[in-house]
């Protein structure tokens, strides 16, 4: 570069290693930044079970053909079992075969080091476990036992969610993941920040001063989050009598929303400051009074279930955040299966104004931000109303957002993981704190501080709704 004259070297920021270099994507409405793979093998445990065969092959497939793929990536599956490479191949399913170049197969058993030690092939590897969560601490000690994790800038293992079961054992876990690991090399998943739609949070708040300015106590009234299904627990009814719609859905997913509704704008967007403002929020988070859990009938009648069980599936109730922000506005939710309408949503009530001047207002004002189907952004407000009078009625401006190009749940987080971008991955600390404050809605009995035990209710209607709607008015998705 020549200024008056003279030659000086352009400059690069610190953060831009040899390892990992940025380039700009032009979006067709955004400008987005990209890191480039560093990964030069991917190791994926638990490879002959289906989450690898039904969602991270797939995945793995679908950046493949977008051009996402390093030419000399090694994807390299393990297990116990013992299939030959082109067996494991083919219980895959239809792939060209020129995505299987990529793929080679080991055993391994993740309780053994000493067949841990010749899985790493290359100078980067992100190793993926896909094992059940019980498994977690021995196959952290024995990679690291078996020196595959020892460089913290060349090596990470991506976790699966639960994190833990409670409080508890989430904070024995970390306490492993601590003594053998940095933090960053630790990328756990919940699948929900690797959609496109939940990560449009951030964008609509705070590359919008039409919104950021109204997004306090003194303008929101109240927020409704919802995550609801139609089916019922299909097939998994044993997983989730372990888990209960507390662990499945509310600790995780719906306190990950919240926490970006919620959240202060970081100072810049990246993995450290967006999970440092989580962290905050989070913190300041607590549960309300009126926690309403539920379990629709039928589900006793399925496999597995206990004739007694008493594993929520629904669970209403209120959530509070003890900042300067937010402090009374209530944060309800809503959560459950076999409900009569599917979808993720996030729905912000403003307050009215402090004078009804015209005939015909209500207190409809609201922001919709609907994740799933059909993701789309509504802002609702009165209008003057055609004809003589000053009559007003309710407008909706409304945004399809385009789903053509959107990346989904784990096609984006394989390549973040793959790339060294912790941006859309959970922290230490939001886990734990997500676990300090559902804490006590896991507790089971008479001993419970909090009645835990659900109300029935039949599938194909909004809960135990005889006692939700005392909660609030509730805006059910439609």
């Amino acid at each position: 570069m020549s200024y008056f004259g003279q030659q000086y070297p352009l400059y690069y920021p610190q953060s831009i290693s040899g390892y990992e270099k940025v380039k700009m994507i032009t979006m067709t409405q955004t400008t987005m930044m990209e890191t480039e793979q560093r990964t030069k093998q991917l190791v994926i445990f638990g490879a002959t079970g289906d989450l690898c065969k039904k969602k991270l092959i797939p995945a793995l497939h679908k950046l493949w053909e977008q051009g996402l793929l390093e030419n000399n990536l090694l994807i390299t599956g393990t297990a116990r079992r013992e299939p030959t490479v082109q067996q494991w191949k083919e219980s895959l399913g239809d792939y060209p075969e020129e995505f299987f170049h990529h793929l080679d197969y080991q055993p391994s058993d993740l309780t053994k080091v000493e067949t841990l030690q010749n899985l790493q092939q290359a100078e980067d590897v992100t190793y993926f476990l896909s094992v059940p969560p019980e498994r977690y601490e021995d196959a952290i000690v024995n990679l690291k036992e078996a020196g595959c994790l020892e460089d913290p800038e060349r090596s990470r293992v991506v976790v699966e969610k639960p994190f833990g079961h409670n409080y508890k054992s989430a904070d024995h876990l970390q306490s492993v993941v601590s003594r053998h690991l940095r933090e960053k090399q630790v990328y756990r998943i919940d699948h929900y920040l690797g959609k496109d739609t939940v990560n449009n949070i951030l964008a609509t708040r705070f590359s919008n001063i039409l919104l950021e300015p109204l997004w306090n106590r003194n303008y929101i009234e109240e927020i409704q989050v919802y995550a609801t299904e139609t089916i019922g627990c299909e097939g998994r009814s044993q997983y989730y009598e372990g888990s209960g719609v507390i662990r499945d859905m509310l600790q995780n997913h719906l306190l990950q929303i919240i926490s970006l509704v919620a959240m202060e704008p970081p100072s810049k967007i990246d993995a450290r400051e967006i999970r440092r403002e989580k962290v905050k929020v989070l913190a300041a988070m607590r549960l309300g009074k009126k926690l309403i859990p539920g379990q629709y009938i039928g589900y006793r009648e399925e496999e597995g279930v206990d004739d007694h069980s008493e594993v929520p599936t629904f669970v209403a109730g209120d959530i509070y955040i003890d900042n300067w922000r937010w402090q009374g506005v209530p944060f309800y939710y809503m959560t459950g299966k076999n409900l009569p309408y599917g979808c993720v949503e996030v729905v912000v009530k403003l307050k009215s104004p402090p004078q009804q001047l015209f005939d015909g207002h209500e207190a409809n004002d609201r922001i919709v931000m609907r994740f799933q189907p059909n993701a789309h952004l509504d802002i609702r407000i009165d209008i003057k109303k055609p004809g003589l009078d000053d009559s007003v009625e309710l407008a909706t401006l409304s945004h399809d957002y385009p789903m053509e190009n959107a990346s989904q749940g784990y096609t984006k987080l394989l390549y973040e993981a793959m790339a060294g971008n912790q941006s859309h991955f959970v922290h230490a600390e939001e886990v734990l704190e997500s676990w300090r404050i559902v804490d006590d809605l896991l507790c089971v009995g008479d001993q419970c501080k909090i009645r835990t035990v659900p109300h029935l209710y039949h599938p194909g209607t909004w809960g135990p709704s005889h006692k939700t709607q005392f909660i609030t008015d509730w805006e059910y998705p439609e």
